[in-house]
């Protein structure tokens, strides 16, 4: 397992709930004591693979599974509607678009900065887009522009 430490994997083979056979596999970092909880519990249905495999696995899946929650919550993508072939190759290009623009900006900021997952490059672009809101309500504040103008030039309502 990746990181910093020492993990302990303790593998199980047998039956889980309803599931005939699996591997399953229960990592600690550091020392195994009996009130700790494991860090890492995974699953596996492929009893041929060995432990190192289905870690390697995970790993992978793992960035799968974290780049399908950064479209679902953090960019919306989950109100996204499937009506038609179409709309699922736009819904596609749509994410392959923003997937690289993320990528792409994540790989110039490391550059100044360790490393950096999508969901920070999400979170640092929102608070910088925040923040030119807050300048630009303030600048119009300072025009004395009318509450209601700013508003409806930012399609917010009151």
């Amino acid at each position: 397992m990746e990181g910093q430490g020492r993990y302990w994997v303790y593998p199980y083979e047998g039956p889980v709930s309803d599931i005939e056979n699996v591997k399953l596999l229960l990592s600690w970092k550091d020392a195994y004591t009996a009130s700790s909880k494991p860090q890492v519990c995974l699953l596996c249905t492929d009893l041929s693979l060995d432990l190192v495999t289905i870690q390697r696995y995970y790993a992978v899946r793992w960035n799968i599974e974290t780049g399908y929650s950064y479209f679902k919550e953090l960019l919306g993508f989950d109100q996204y509607q499937l009506l038609s072939f179409t709309g699922i190759q736009r819904f596609w290009a749509i994410q392959f678009l923003t997937q690289n623009i993320l990528e792409s900006q994540r790989q110039e900021w490391m550059k100044k900065q360790a490393e950096l997952t999508l969901g920070d490059v999400v979170r640092r672009i929102r608070e910088k887009h925040f923040g030119q809101i807050i300048v630009y309500v303030y600048q119009q504040a300072l025009e004395k522009k009318p509450l209601f103008d700013i508003l409806k030039h930012l399609k917010l309502s009151a």
